[in-house]
């Protein structure tokens, strides 16, 4: 079935950007139905830095007007909190990632989803919405192109890929592998962001110079510009926060000029 089976996905991500699952515990809850949630937690703590600490469970798009109260999250936490592996800087630096899933022509609960979002108590929360064809799309075509990269890599080439972005905002229910991947990215605060590509971005000189040509030939009213003076000023090493700093630092540019002319 690949590396990718069902939400293994996640966890690759996870082990990739050196978070290590670290524990599972169950936590029961009584709804507001008086029906009994069973909720698995998966704990992953970062190798790099054992306080950022994200938990994992599962919850159904149907489901997530249940934790709205916050009654479950407050169980969750005060079980996290007696783990012998628990600090007290774990508190401030552990989110909570609930896996959503809904069916694909099902209405997503956005109300539900943005009241866990932004209540402040416990954990940051973050609500991760799929459905199994942006699943099941995203899993083959991660194994497909496995050779090519890690899947964070790969992750990230094809959010950043401007062909596939023009296809998702034209019609995004066409797109499931973007869909699920910018979900992704856009819930896991700490996914890296890859840097856009350069090959069409200039240089400063080069914006410079072309922006001071513009003056220089406008057909009407034309600029005088001693670009030799800027290109000094802009090299020279000024506090731009403190006003009479620019100001002494233009005007030792220009003394110099006007005694070079001498």
């Amino acid at each position: 079935n690949g590396r990718t089976e069902k939400m293994d996905i996640i966890l690759e991500v996870f082990k990739e950007l050196h978070f290590i699952l670290t524990d599972k515990f169950l936590v029961e809850y009584n709804t507001n139905e008086n029906n009994t949630m069973k909720v698995d937690v998966n704990v992953l703590i970062s190798s790099e830095n054992d306080s950022q600490v994200f938990l994992i469970i599962d919850c159904g798009n149907e489901q997530l007007k249940n934790i709205v109260d916050g009654m479950l999250i407050k169980e969750i936490a005060l079980q996290f909190r007696k783990k012998e592996y628990h600090r007290a800087e774990m508190d401030r630096n552990t989110s909570l990632l609930i896996l959503s899933k809904h069916l694909a022509d099902e209405h997503i609960d956005t109300s539900s989803k943005v009241k866990i979002e932004d209540d402040p108590y416990y954990f940051k929360k973050y609500v991760f919405s799929y459905d199994e064809i942006g699943l099941e799309n995203s899993s083959n075509w991660l194994d497909k192109n496995a050779e090519y990269g890690t899947m964070v890599s790969l992750i990230q080439d094809y959010i950043t890929d401007t062909g596939q972005f023009a296809k998702y905002k034209e019609n995004n229910t066409d797109e499931p592998i973007y869909t699920f991947f910018i979900e992704l990215v856009t819930k896991l605060h700490c996914f890296p962001m890859k840097t856009a590509e350069t090959k069409n971005i200039t240089t400063i000189a080069s914006f410079l110079e072309n922006e001071l040509d513009i003056l220089k030939t406008k057909q009407r009213n034309p600029i005088e510009i001693n670009q030799r003076a800027i290109e000094e000023f802009i090299d020279m090493d000024i506090d731009y926060g403190k006003v009479n700093d620019v100001c002494e630092k233009w005007s030792l540019v220009f003394e110099s000029e006007s005694e070079g002319k001498k």
